[in-house]
C-alpha cells in the first residue's frame, strides 16, 4: 500500500492581544498548493506511453490545518506477445495493453497543540488492479510530533491507528478484507542550500489482527529549484507488503523524475 504522506506548513502560534479584559485573536493563515508531472512516450521499435501526476494542497488557520493529495500513475504499451524480442506487424496493429493504473486521494485534518504537536484524522483510498486492489479505503487517527523545526532541517514522527477496507480484483477468494493496523511514521527533510533539498519518509503498518501482515512504505526524494515556481524532483518509492494479495508480488519500486510547479 502506497499510502501518500503530507508535509504541513508550520505557522507561528496564535497570539492574543487586547486591553481591559478584551482579547482578540491574531489570525495566522498559510496556504500551499503544488502539482508534479512526469511522463514518457516511445515509438518505433517499442511503443509505450506513461504518465505520472501528483498534487497536494494545504490550508492552515490558527491551530487548524486541512491538507489533501491526489495522484495517478498510468501506462500502456503494445506487447511482444510471442516473446521473440520484437514487435511484429500483427502486434503493432493490436490494441494497447494497460501496464499501470493507480489512482489515489487522501484528505487530512490536524488540530495543533503548541508548535510541535497535533492530533490528526485522515481519510483516503486508492485503486491499483496491478497490485490486486479494485479499491482500498482507509481512515486514520493519531498523534504527530515535530522534533526538529529549522529553516534547513526538520524531523517529525507520527503514531496512530489505521482501519482499511480492501476489495480485491476478480478471482481472489475471499474477495474482501478488513485490516486494522498500528501506524508509525518518521519523516525528515534537509536543505543543502536555497536550491537543493532532500526528503525521506518511512511509514510502517503492523496489523493487530494478523501479526504476519506487516507493510512498509519508504519515499525518498531530491528536489532542485529551477526558479521561483518550478523545480525538478527525483524520487524513489518502495512499498513492501509481507502478506500481499494472493498471486501478487510483495515488493513494488517506483522511480520518477517529475517537474514540480508551485501554485501557492
Amino acid at each position: 500500500m502506497l499510502l501518500l504522506c503530507l508535509t504541513l506548513a508550520h505557522a507561528e502560534e496564535s497570539k492574543f492581544e487586547g486591553a481591559k479584559g478584551a482579547t482578540a485573536a491574531k489570525m495566522v493563515t498559510e496556504a500551499h498548493a503544488g502539482v508534479e508531472l512526469g511522463g514518457a512516450l516511445t515509438s518505433g521499435n517499442t511503443e509505450t506511453m506513461a504518465l505520472t501526476g501528483l498534487g497536494n494542497l494545504s490550508y492552515r488557520w490558527q491551530a487548524n490545518a486541512i491538507s489533501g493529495s491526489f495522484g495517478v500513475n498510468w501506462g500502456q504499451a503494445r506487447i511482444d506477445a510471442d516473446g521473440d524480442g520484437k514487435l511484429s506487424t500483427a502486434e503493432r496493429e493490436a490494441d494497447f495493453v494497460k501496464t499501470a493504473d493507480r489512482v489515489l486521494a487522501a484528505l487530512r485534518y490536524d488540530r495543533f497543540f503548541g508548535k510541535r504537536n497535533s492530533i490528526y484524522v485522515l481519510g483516503g483510498g486508492f485503486s491499483d488492479p496491478f497490485a490486486g486492489y479494485d479499491s482500498r479505503f482507509n481512515g486514520q487517527l493519531g498523534w504527530s510530533h515535530s522534533f526538529v523545526q529549522l529553516e534547513t532541517a526538520s524531523l517529525r514522527a507520527e503514531l496512530g491507528a489505521d482501519v482499511a477496507q480492501e476489495d480485491f480484483v476478480a478471482g481472489i477468494d475471499p474477495n474482501t478484507a478488513t485490516v486494522v493496523s498500528a501506524r508509525l511514521l518518521i519523516g525528515s527533510s534537509y536543505s543543502f542550500n536555497q536550491h537543493v533539498s532532500a526528503q525521506d519518509t518511512v511509514e510502517v503498518y503492523e496489523s493487530v489482527l494478523d501479526i504476519t501482515d506487516l507493510r512498509l512504505n519508504n519515499t525518498a526524494s531530491l528536489t532542485a529549484s529551477l526558479g521561483s515556481k518550478l523545480s525538478l524532483k527525483l524520487s524513489h518509492q518502495l512499498a513492501f507488503d509481507n502478506a500481499p494479495v494472493e498471486g501478487f508480488q510483495s515488493l513494488d519500486h517506483t522511480t520518477m523524475a517529475t517537474f514540480v510547479v508551485t501554485l501557492l
